[in-house]
């Protein structure tokens, strides 16, 4: 993904397919937990389906700091230029 833009488009699209909510009525400052009800099982699932559809690998005090669609777009804008510093740890490294 190249854009900011674009990644919030699919963050956009991945929170409606969770929520059954129009993905056009998500924006930037869509809350997580008090506009869309997300709780500890939806985080994990949503950043299932964002780490297939972005490469991206969420870590669990990722997963506690976002709040906003906001906050998901840009964690996720700047990972794009942490990835090309060199391979990420592992799987089993992340777990906190």
């Amino acid at each position: 993904m190249s854009s900011k833009e674009e990644i919030q488009s699919e963050v956009a699209r991945t929170l409606s397919e969770m929520f059954a909510y129009p993905a056009a009525d998500i924006v930037a400052t869509t809350r997580l937990i008090e506009d869309l009800g997300l709780d500890s099982i939806d985080a994990i699932d949503m950043a299932v389906r964002l780490e297939k559809r972005t490469g991206f690998e969420f870590k669990s005090s990722d997963l506690r700091e976002l709040k906003t669609v906001r906050d998901i777009v840009e964690l996720l804008w700047n990972s794009q230029f942490s990835l090309a510093k060199g391979p990420r740890e592992s799987s089993a490294a992340r777990l906190e």
